[in-house]
């Protein structure tokens, strides 16, 4: 035989010893692995809690607007006529009836001395007619007649003197004259403006809240207003609107402020406070509020049995110290720490924030 062949023999059934001696030995090794043990339950995770308590909160309606006049009016000229007099300076306290704008009189003086005397005309006239009708020398017709003249006479008296009163504009009512608008020698139609009036005596409170708000308020009610330069005055709701705004969907509501002799402008910032009753509430800080997965506002408390549930609430309070909420029960426990990662139903093991078991 070759001396080549039985070398590469040789060689072969080496190699196909090695492997086979390799195959035994994984067999053995792989015949003595352990079993693999059933894994063992989840572990339960710490969940930092508090515990929170219901009590009686007075429940306050916070609303911000701005001061108003009582009443504002744009003191109008009722007939036609030439400014011959502004006497009024603007920003002057006047009293009902000061004049304000006083019209060039023209024709007018005269229309009333001339209807005055027609008026005596026909009061003579009307005596002679009833002398006569009572001794029997005149008809009764012409007696009723001459007391018809006397009357349209009388009435006539009376426009002219109307007419003539027109042409001084007065005010209204006790108030300041904000704003002259016509000066003399301007030419006022009916309806042009003499000036602004306003009414600070009382001053007004004007502000807008929610329904939810409104529902708690009513006229009468007492509160407080607290001014932007820091002066606060007793206030008394006077209206509260029943109809929403269609633009806003609130209610507008004004109160009334005590301000004794303090000057208070109209038009400056102004915060109004109502105590509107006790309701029972929960004081809690603002980081143990989260959302629910619809976008609803509330808190995670923890139930008897250690298992994670949300709970709406609303909040009717904002304080220093924290919210004021209801929705909650009399006594409950609520997650302090990581809270918007633990889902309803998750067990955890509560533990105080200051390490010892609730």
């Amino acid at each position: 035989m070759n001396r080549s062949l039985v070398i590469a023999a040789s060689i072969l059934g080496l190699i196909l010893a090695y492997f086979g001696v390799r195959s035994l030995m994984r067999g053995s090794l792989s015949s003595e692995t352990p079993p693999i043990e059933a894994a063992g339950p989840a572990p339960v995770a710490d969940a930092v809690v508090i515990t929170a308590s219901s009590e009686a909160h007075e429940l306050n309606v916070n609303a911000k607007g701005r001061t108003a006049p009582d009443k504002v009016v744009t003191v109008k000229s009722g007939t036609a006529g030439t400014v011959i007099s502004t006497p009024v300076r603007e920003g002057t306290f006047v009293k009902q009836g000061t004049l304000l704008c006083a019209l060039d009189v023209e024709a007018r003086s005269a229309r009333v001395k001339e209807a005055e005397a027609n008026r005596n005309a026909a009061k003579v006239d009307y005596e002679a007619a009833a002398s006569l009708a009572a001794k029997g020398l005149s008809p009764a017709n012409r007696e009723a007649a001459a007391k018809a003249t006397l009357d349209a006479a009388e009435a006539a008296v009376n426009s002219a003197k109307v007419e003539l009163g027109r042409t001084q504009i007065r005010a209204p009512f006790d108030g300041v004259f904000e704003q002259r608008l016509a000066e003399a020698g301007d030419y006022l139609a009916p309806g042009s403006p003499c000036g602004l009036l306003v009414d600070l005596d009382p001053v007004i409170m004007a502000a807008e809240v929610s329904e939810a708000e409104a529902g708690l308020l009513k006229p009468g009610m007492t509160g407080t207003v607290q001014l932007a330069d820091g002066r606060s005055f007793p206030a008394t709701l006077r209206y509260v609107a029943r109809t929403a705004s269609q633009q806003t969907r609130t209610f507008p509501i004004e109160a009334e402020l005590d301000s004794g002799d303090a000057r208070v402008p109209a038009g400056v910032t102004a915060t109004l406070q109502v105590p509107a009753g006790e309701v029972s509430a929960t004081l809690i800080t603002r980081s143990l509020l989260t959302l629910s997965d619809s976008g609803q506002l509330g808190v995670r408390q923890v139930l008897a049995d250690n298992t994670v549930a949300f709970a709406p609430i609303q909040v009717i309070d904002e304080t220093v110290n924290g919210a004021w909420v209801t929705g909650l029960p009399e006594k409950t426990t609520l997650v302090a720490i990581g809270q918007d990662y633990l889902n309803d139903g998750v067990k955890v093991r509560p533990v105080a924030q200051g390490g010892a078991t609730p």
